[in-house]
């Protein structure tokens, strides 16, 4: 393992790779040499235990992230595992050192393969853009398919190809996109399963979430949302689709904001595209069938302002549950209208 570990250690560049695309890159024109740059980067990774003992490597997602086919990806695993640095998984794949099974997200390979050394202040300049890339993604889900051309994107912006691929990981955390087998950034279209799953979830999990954040609530905070629920009742439907869309941003999102479990909060973030539907047809239609929803959220904070959080719980559930029949029709009519103009970094692909 030691002899192993210094030849591979010998045979890289240098001790700092400024990115697992540009190294790979050089050799993409000399197949029968890129499973050694593979290989080279992987057991790099190991070592640093950038990938800790336990990861499960799978020559599928390794070749994705890394932009080469699977094979050299395959004859690089092999050599590893040849070499001591993993070992076969029961399943599918290997997995690093002697430690429990990890499977690594897409986003934290990504991270760990595929990362600049040199993204000083990326963070700030993603988040400028992010809002504005989300709307156009969330815009586009109920006419089609589309792909999402990452330089064109960042082009657009006038942010760098790392920043446009920071927010497009971002919203693939969000499930908004996701990345096909040939590492294309695709929007999926909408369809009647996905708001069906997605509010099954939200039955499941926001009850539970918001047992566990009442009784840490703001009650200042509770106090000015009731006013905002109230006002936007009294005017209806006069108030407009905006103020609503802000109300349920609060009831489905800073509402669950200090949820302890960040797993459980990750997964209420990524099953909230059901949400989508209504705001989207808000932008074309009346909002004269949101009162009966307004209604639903006065009484649940109502409940939780009183510290009844039992009852504030079983009434979002009844409210998750009597929204599917409309979000779905509301899906239908919205799938009807003529596609809006995309932006230029949007390709329909159905």
């Amino acid at each position: 393992m030691t002899g192993s570990r210094h030849s591979a250690r010998s045979s890289r560049t240098g001790p700092h790779q400024r990115g697992a695309a540009a190294s790979l890159s050089s050799q993409s024109g000399a197949q029968s040499f890129l499973y050694s740059s593979v290989k080279d980067l992987l057991a790099s990774k190991i070592e640093t235990q950038e990938l800790p003992s336990g990861s499960v490597l799978k020559e599928a997602s390794i070749a994705i992230q890394l932009g080469v086919s699977r094979a050299p990806v395959r004859r690089a695993l092999a050599m590893l595992h040849a070499d001591g640095f993993i070992r076969a998984a029961e399943g599918q794949g290997y997995v690093v050192g002697e430690a429990h099974p990890v499977a690594l997200s897409s986003r934290r390979l990504q991270e760990i393969l595929v990362a600049q050394s040199d993204d000083i202040g990326r963070s700030a300049t993603w988040e400028r853009i992010f809002a504005e890339v989300s709307t156009t993604v969330m815009a586009a889900m109920p006419f089609g398919t589309y792909r999402i051309q990452e330089e064109e994107l960042g082009n657009h912006h006038r942010v760098s190809r790392t920043v446009a691929r920071e927010v497009l990981w971002r919203l693939m955390d969000r499930r908004l996109i996701e990345k096909n087998r040939k590492s294309h950034w695709i929007i999926g279209q909408m369809t009647a399963r996905d708001i069906r799953e997605t509010l099954e979830m939200r039955q499941v999990l926001e009850p539970r979430a918001l047992a566990q954040v009442a009784a840490g609530l703001d009650r200042v905070w509770l106090a000015t949302l009731t006013a905002r629920i109230d006002k936007a009742i009294d005017d209806f439907p006069a108030g407009g689709g905006a103020s609503l869309d802000e109300i349920e941003t609060d009831m489905f999102g800073t509402m669950y904001a200090g949820l302890r479990n960040a797993r459980m909060l990750s997964s209420i973030r990524r099953n909230q595209i059901s949400l989508i539907v209504p705001r989207l047809f808000r932008q074309h239609f009346t909002i004269r069938d949101d009162l009966p929803a307004l209604q639903e959220y006065a009484q649940i904070v109502h409940h939780l302002r009183g510290g009844a959080a039992g009852v504030a719980q079983v009434l979002l559930a009844n409210h998750l549950a009597r929204v599917e029949r409309l979000t779905l029709a509301r899906l239908r009519v919205l799938s009807a209208l003529p596609p809006p103009g995309s932006a230029p970094y949007l390709i329909a692909i159905h």
